[in-house]
């Protein structure tokens, strides 16, 4: 009914009005500062990293997936030298595991909660998090999450701070884990002229698919039959392809 006031629901209401604004302030005064040092760079790119809970047994927060379905960041609020503060989204059996000490990582405020999952503000001081605080030309950003499948890693930044991080991470872990760019690397003229013929023809097809975007746009299997090829053949020319980009990007 129009004009109706819903009674009770008011205090709910102004709680997650009033979180809403908390986040929107966070959003806005966190990095700004550093992402304008940037904004002049001509080569800024994604990087998506991966790599398994045995090969990243040695980091503090390879023990989360023992604890949470799953850990999604969400995104970066400050970093600074104590540590990465952000929100992360966390999936669980039983929320008692909210109230755990966790290696590398401090829930310093739950914003909201469901008998399943919770949004928080944390503090991250693990390894790999103090890399992106002590890197002004790298970002920690969406899709990145933690599960038992392993650790899924988004970066966005410069050629050559993305450089620096995959060398800091294979310091870390070796070198077991895999590494994919984005559709803007994968789409230069001056990588796709370097490839032969039906690389780049299964590369050009892969990229206007929609499979470099993020949440993918298609599988293999759908470029495989566009092109009639056999899906393992769409999976070796890619595979070639972001080999021979990777290696010329210095990565």
């Amino acid at each position: 009914m129009v004009g109706a006031r819903v009674v009770g629901y008011e205090p709910l209401i102004l709680r997650v009005y009033r979180q809403l604004k908390q986040i929107d302030s966070d959003l806005r005064g966190g990095l700004m500062s550093e992402i304008k040092s940037v904004t002049n760079a001509l080569d800024l790119r994604y990087m998506q990293v991966h790599f398994s809970l045995q090969e990243g047994s040695s980091l503090p927060g390879s023990k989360l997936a023992y604890h949470f379905l799953n850990t999604e960041f969400i995104t970066v609020i400050e970093k600074n030298e104590r540590g990465m503060m952000c929100y992360v989204k966390f999936e669980f059996k039983d929320r008692k595991t909210l109230q755990l000490e966790h290696d590398g990582l401090e829930i310093l405020e739950v914003k909201s909660e469901t008998s399943t999952s919770a949004l928080a503000r944390v503090m991250l001081r693990g390894p790999i998090a103090m890399m992106f605080c002590e890197d002004n030309e790298v970002w920690w950003v969406n899709p990145t999450n933690l599960t038992s499948s392993g650790f899924s890693l988004t970066i966005r930044g410069t050629r050559q701070g993305l450089s620096r991080i995959r060398e800091q991470i294979s310091n870390l872990v070796g070198n077991g884990f895999s590494v994919k760019l984005s559709a803007e690397s994968m789409h230069s003229p001056e990588f796709r002229d370097m490839l032969p013929r039906k690389q780049r023809m299964v590369l050009d097809k892969a990229i206007s698919m929609g499979y470099y975007s993020r949440p993918r746009g298609c599988t293999q299997r759908n470029i495989a039959e566009v092109l009639n090829l056999k899906q393992a053949t769409v999976s070796e020319h890619l595979q070639s392809a972001e080999s021979k980009i990777i290696n010329t990007l210095g990565f």
